[in-house]
């Protein structure tokens, strides 16, 4: 599917455009055109990329990859080249899909390509159709407002993951149980996901800043933003993935000392009747001539035995804090 939106300047709102009928000779004619490729249809999107906008073919191929880490690109003609990883639309909750988002734009032209619905563009293209539309000056100005949701999306499902550990730490002091630590396994695989997506998405935009003062139409202050968002949310992930990792290794304590004090009960039970057992056996046995076997106070005599065998071994126990 490819979607065009073209501004005639920058207080009117964006008309639609038939893709069939867009003539890129005609592009000057326009202050602004953004160009959304969605779908699986990669041949219709690199006829699109290569040969009607004219972007390299090498940078071509990495948008057209299922998977890629993100990062950034300084191409000829002075196109500028970004990979995103960012939320699809169903991402809503501590479960979230990524999709990869291909940022193309040069002066007063923007290109897009996610194979999946892309949450960040929707947010954006509902916010450009608003009561209260942001005024788009360049197409920087659009890159800009999709960078910041795509990092925006990922903080607060960051914080609910914050807020959610912090509840199963009080639970696994409480009550442990393998539940938690099935949640935990959950969230530690989400957290290192997410932790490599922040650390590229840092890195792409630190080699954009190192750029900045040879770009037109970047503001510097916009730039050091997203790369604060950015650090903060790879900061952030790191810290919870740390975080994480210390709940599940204290679940495991908690649990092997648990396993080891129901160990030390049957080993101490075990004990006290070792002995019993052996003097019951003793006496259990069917021979002819067992002088004790005769005896008037026999039974108590090896009643009484028993019981100070136990009363000793409970009294070294306790004395070595055993028990």
């Amino acid at each position: 599917m490819i979607t065009i939106k073209a501004w005639k300047d920058s207080t009117t709102l964006p008309t639609i455009l038939v893709a069939t009928q867009f003539d890129f000779l005609r592009l000057s004619n326009w202050h602004l055109v953004w160009i959304d490729l969605s779908g699986d249809d990669s041949g219709q999107h690199r006829e699109w990329m290569q040969n009607r906008v004219g972007l390299p073919r090498l940078a071509v191929d990495d948008a057209l990859r299922d998977r890629h880490p993100p990062k950034y690109e300084n191409l000829d003609d002075e196109w500028h080249f970004l990979l995103m990883r960012g939320f699809d639309v169903n991402s809503t909750s501590i479960k979230f899909g990524t999709i990869q988002l291909a940022i193309f734009w040069r002066d007063n032209i923007l290109v897009t390509r996610h194979v999946k619905s892309s949450a960040s563009v929707a947010v954006v293209e509902k916010a450009l159709l608003g009561d209260d539309p942001p005024v788009p000056e360049r197409a920087w100005s659009l890159v800009y407002l999709l960078l910041r949701t795509v990092l925006d999306l990922y903080l607060p499902i960051t914080l609910k993951i914050e807020a959610r550990l912090e509840e199963i730490e009080e639970l696994l002091l409480a009550k442990p149980s393998d539940r938690l630590l099935g949640e935990l396994m959950e969230f530690s695989s989400q957290l290192k996901r997410l932790r490599r997506i922040s650390s590229y998405h840092e890195k792409s935009f630190v080699s954009l800043t190192a750029h900045a003062g040879r770009l037109r139409g970047l503001d510097s202050a916009q730039l050091t933003d997203l790369h604060e968002q950015a650090e903060r949310l790879h900061s952030l992930s790191s810290l919870l993935y740390e975080t994480t990792t210390d709940l599940i290794d204290g679940y495991l304590s908690i649990s092997a000392h648990r396993l080891n004090n129901v160990m030390r009960v049957l080993t101490v039970v075990t004990v006290l009747f070792v002995p019993l057992t052996f003097v019951a056996g003793i006496y259990g046995m069917n021979f002819d001539y067992i002088p004790e076997l005769k005896w008037h106070f026999g039974y108590f005599g090896v009643i009484s035995l028993m019981i100070t065998i136990a009363a000793a071994l409970l009294v070294l126990f306790r004395r070595r804090k055993w028990i």
